[in-house]
């Protein structure tokens, strides 16, 4: 009767593929801008802007931020004519989208006079929801900045690191996982603030005159969010790559090691230089790299245990030992 031959299955590759710090440097960059413009979008009061045009020969423009409103009066288009010598002293606060004029007034230049909003009378006057939505909208700003410090702090823990190699190699490779995670939080923040900013435009009656539109601190919003999104996405694309082992996300991780070797049981083993490697027991750098770290947890292991031990010989020792 035939003996049958039983192919075993080939062993398990352990590969420790780093990634470049390129890739890092390019999500400082946007994470500086995602932040730069977060901070815009809280304190620039230009979120909505309102025009009312009342029949006399001025005009009347307010801004609203999340926490300021801006106010201004200016001469009406093609009104000059209608202008009084003397035009009344209180005329800058006769629109109606003003509110009451309660706590500390100050300028903001080209003669807008700004105050703190929305107030508490305001709040009563206009209705709770209206306040709900707009200070809900500002939380979720402001607290999209937790997760950009967590963020900048976990990326320059990359370029500061001044550890062993093995230790530096190792957070490059995971330390993505912890900044897509931060600055797509900040990115569905951001969207929250936007939409409930975009929800009240929509349906408040102040902002339904003819001269109410969006303004350039919404779209420091979006921008923020379009910046942390793409900048997830591709932090994690690059990542996924080098852990494929991809050259260019790799980088020297993913080349050909010419010292070592894979042996048909699986362990990489050191060669002397100029040797002729087969291309099926080729290694590369990474693949070296999780040897080392292996042999190093294992010898961790056994010195603890050295004290336990009597008598006895070392037995057969691995190649990874002390050539790898």
């Amino acid at each position: 009767m035939p003996g049958h031959v039983h192919h075993s299955a080939p062993p398990h590759v352990k590969r420790h593929y780093t990634m470049r710090k390129s890739p890092y440097l390019v999500s400082l960059i946007f994470l500086l801008a995602a932040t730069t413009l977060t901070l815009l979008n809280i304190y620039i009061p230009s979120l909505l802007h309102v025009i009312s045009r009342n029949p006399g020969p001025t005009q009347f423009e307010t801004r609203y931020g999340l926490y300021r409103r801006c106010t201004r009066s200016t001469p009406a288009p093609n009104a000059a004519f209608l202008q009084p010598s003397h035009p009344p002293s209180d005329q800058i606060f006769s629109g109606w989208d003003l509110g009451p004029i309660n706590g500390p007034v100050y300028g903001d230049g080209d003669g807008w006079v700004c105050q703190a909003f929305p107030t508490r009378s305001e709040c009563q006057q206009l209705g709770e929801k209206f306040c709900v939505l707009w200070s809900t909208a500002g939380y979720s700003a402001q607290l999209s900045l937790v997760p950009c410090l967590a963020s900048l702090i976990s990326l320059l823990f990359i370029f500061l690191h001044r550890g062993q190699r093995t230790a530096r190699a190792k957070a490059r490779r995971q330390q993505w996982k912890l900044v897509s995670g931060t600055m797509l939080i900040h990115c569905i923040l951001q969207i929250l603030s936007i939409a409930l900013i975009l929800h009240v435009f929509r349906t408040d009656e102040r902002f339904e005159t003819k001269g109410s539109h969006l303004d350039q601190s919404f779209y420091y919003g979006v921008s923020s969010a379009i910046v942390s999104g793409i900048m997830a996405l591709l932090l994690t694309f690059t990542a996924l790559a080098a852990r494929a082992g991809k050259p260019w996300a790799a980088g020297k991780s993913a080349r050909h090691a010419k010292r070592h070797r894979r042996t048909r049981s699986g362990r990489v083993i050191a060669v002397p230089a100029g040797t002729e490697i087969p291309p099926e027991e080729v290694v590369t750098v990474g693949e070296v790299r999780a040897a080392q770290e292996a042999v190093t947890e294992t010898t961790g292991l056994l010195s603890g245990q050295e004290g336990s031990v009597a008598g006895g010989t070392r037995g057969g020792e691995r190649a990874t030992d002390g050539g790898v």
